[in-house]
């Protein structure tokens, strides 16, 4: 736990920095951090029991690959907390249960991207929701600006002029 806490101790120096110097950072600090937690992970892996500790350490070498790639990339955060704090309101809601089928369910999957995509870049959902209702006479070539993303810059040109 104390090796990972020193790969968190790494990320708010380059909060502000590009991805690719933070990348750079990332290789020259965190990389030799996650070579000391694989030496820790080997050798615990040979002691351990395989209840509680032993499925930790097994699940840290199931997970290890996809553990590395923040470092591969400076556009990636060093965990998912961020994924999994907005997939809490989904869980907590309850609301699948009543979808009624599973078509229901994944209109409701579909409804929480899109406001949870429209939310992460602050635009409205409501607004965002009612523009849905022009995908049937939208041209098809620009229909990307009735994504959330299109639809923020089609209103920050709005905005603008």
């Amino acid at each position: 736990i104390a090796l990972i806490q020193q790969l968190y101790q790494v990320e708010p120096a380059g909060a502000a920095e590009a991805a690719e110097i933070r990348r750079a950072r990332r290789l020259c600090q965190s990389a030799p951090m996650l070579a000391a937690i694989r030496t820790e992970r080997d050798g615990l892996s040979a002691t351990v029991l395989p209840i509680a500790a032993g499925e930790a350490v097994r699940y840290l070498t199931n997970q290890w690959d996809a553990l590395q790639r923040f470092v591969e990339d400076g556009r990636f955060r060093v965990d998912n907390n961020g994924a999994e704090n907005q997939l809490r309101s989904v869980a907590i809601g309850g609301e699948w249960l009543f979808a009624g089928s599973f078509e229901g369910v994944t209109r409701a999957a579909l409804r929480y991207s899109l406001v949870q995509s429209c939310t992460l870049i602050e635009v409205s959902p409501f607004q965002h929701l009612n523009v849905l209702g022009r995908v049937a006479t939208h041209p098809q070539r620009p229909i990307r600006e009735l994504t959330p993303l299109g639809w923020a810059a089609t209103l920050g040109q709005r905005a603008a002029a």
